[in-house]
């Protein structure tokens, strides 16, 4: 582990300002890095099984807006599990959070692993194509950028004097660095998070340098309005984003006036469920209410949410779906996301499950190819234990499920099924959990997998928004082929 910055532990913990030196000394000396990279394929697989992620397929709705999210840790030594979880989740924008420069060799860190060196990539060999995957189909990511400074290392400082001795020339380390790093992540952007060095000269020619390499540039202001209006007039259109911390050291922040002030709107960010007893920060329907007010009085076109390592952490207050949801709702329209491959062999088939509301709302409505004859055409259920069962005839391969909710149908949001499990069987008897969804909000939710199975069961664990007792199931489709 480096001495030169702290761990990401570390890092997640004493970000964005809050509980400033005093707190930090205090977990310098007494957290430890705990990531685990998998190192063979054997336990790669393990890491593919974990429980931690066992719903990473379970997609929420891919936004027409936007949404980004912020991860450290996680999306570095995650692995596989975490960029499915990510492609799955609903946000249209990964951010990689810290890129920290060495103020003596330009190397480039993430957190506290050694990524770049005089223009080579040194890092964990698998990272760069795990990447890749992002943005491949079905995922509702379409941006990955990379953030540069945080409220630790004077990240920017160190620019400031690499750019002193060696300038920003094709041959210089900032140079030859970042476009390395453009190379293995994939970046669209360069997330400008300077909290401290606010030099508009060496900001302005670095920003050119990555310009011209092909990244956009986006700010990152929580103070300091006049700086980066300054920076936003010096680069023009090439800022195309601006996101606003609204947490922590910039909680009082109002998007309207730095939009007035910066000449374009601003994507507000908030902290989602964090710290002892995951008691701090927004839930997603919090962040919800208040994307929705700023949306009514700032004319906001997207948001962020900080942080990624703390949604893993508190994973029970809020799953990365449920807050991409949350944003997506309130400042966009959504789609949903890609069906799986194949065509739905469910359509008719025989179907069973727990007890109806009524004697209309049959499971064999759930199967019937149609969520358009009106609030009856569901299978709804009220029973203790909610169950919905498909037998698909005979064993098949299958790509995928997907679940259409209360929504889906016209009902309200707040009917939508929040936590279920997907599970197969080949005789009925014994159940395999195969996909999961923790915290979902969305009305269509999709799980792209590979299974093998005559018989599909939809477990309902938590019937709506609420936690209220029916269970609304507008389609439950299976796809094959």
């Amino acid at each position: 582990m480096s001495t030169y910055f702290v761990t990401r532990r570390e890092r997640a913990a004493v970000v964005k300002r809050e509980r400033r030196s005093t707190v930090l000394r205090a977990l310098i000396a007494s957290l430890a890095l705990a990531a685990v990279i998998p190192s063979t394929p054997a336990e790669a697989a393990r890491t593919e099984a974990a429980p931690a992620e066992a719903a990473p397929d379970s997609a929420a709705l891919a936004a027409t807006g936007r949404s980004a999210v912020y991860g450290g840790g996680p999306f570095y030594s995650g692995g596989q599990p975490v960029m499915d979880t990510l492609r799955a989740s609903g946000f249209t924008t990964v951010v990689l959070w810290a890129i920290h420069v060495r103020a003596d060799t330009g190397d480039l860190w993430l957190n506290d692993e050694r990524i770049i060196a005089d223009g080579a990539y040194v890092g964990n060999a698998a990272w760069p194509d795990q990447l890749r995957t992002l943005k491949q189909s079905p995922t509702s990511v379409n941006r990955i950028e990379v953030s540069v400074g945080s409220a630790g290392p004077d990240d920017w400082g160190a620019i400031d004097g690499l750019i002193d001795r060696t300038g920003t020339g094709s041959g210089s380390v900032l140079y030859r660095n970042f476009q390395t790093l453009r190379t293995i992540t994939g970046a669209d952007a360069i997330n400008d998070d300077d909290e401290q060095h606010y030099d508009v000269d060496s900001t302005t020619a670095f920003a050119r340098m990555v310009i011209a390499m092909g990244y956009r540039f986006t700010l990152v202001p929580y103070t300091n309005m006049a700086f980066w209006r300054t920076i936003k007039t010096n680069l023009g259109d090439a800022v195309d984003r601006v996101y606003l911390q609204g947490y922590a050291g910039g909680a009082g922040n109002n998007p309207a006036t730095w939009a007035s002030s910066l000449g374009m709107p601003v994507d507000p960010g908030l902290w989602s469920r964090h710290g002892t007893n995951c008691a701090s920060g927004d839930s997603p329907a919090t962040v919800e209410s208040r994307m929705r007010s700023w949306q009514t009085s700032a004319g906001i076109q997207g948001g962020f949410m900080w942080l990624y390592d703390d949604m893993q952490a508190c994973a029970a207050q809020g799953s990365p779906a449920a807050y991409a949801a949350a944003i997506n709702n309130a400042t966009g329209t959504t789609t949903p996301p890609a069906v799986p491959p194949g065509q739905n062999v469910a359509v008719n088939r025989p179907a069973t499950g727990s007890a109806s509301c009524t004697t209309a709302e049959t499971p064999a409505k759930a199967v019937n190819g149609t969520v358009n004859g009106g609030t009856a055409d569901k299978w709804c259920s009220l029973a203790a234990t909610k169950s919905l069962q498909v037998d698909l005839g005979s064993s098949r391969a299958l790509n995928g499920f997907v679940v259409r909710h209360a929504a889906a149908g016209g009902e309200p949001s707040t009917y939508n099924t929040r936590d279920y499990d997907v599970q197969t069987s080949q005789d009925g008897v014994s159940w395999q959990t195969v996909a999961q969804a923790r915290g979902n909000t969305a009305a269509v939710t999709v799980h792209t997998l590979s299974a093998t199975a005559r018989y599909a069961r939809l477990s309902i664990i938590t019937a709506e928004q609420s936690g209220s007792a029916a269970a609304r199931i507008y389609e439950f489709e299976v796809y094959s082929g």
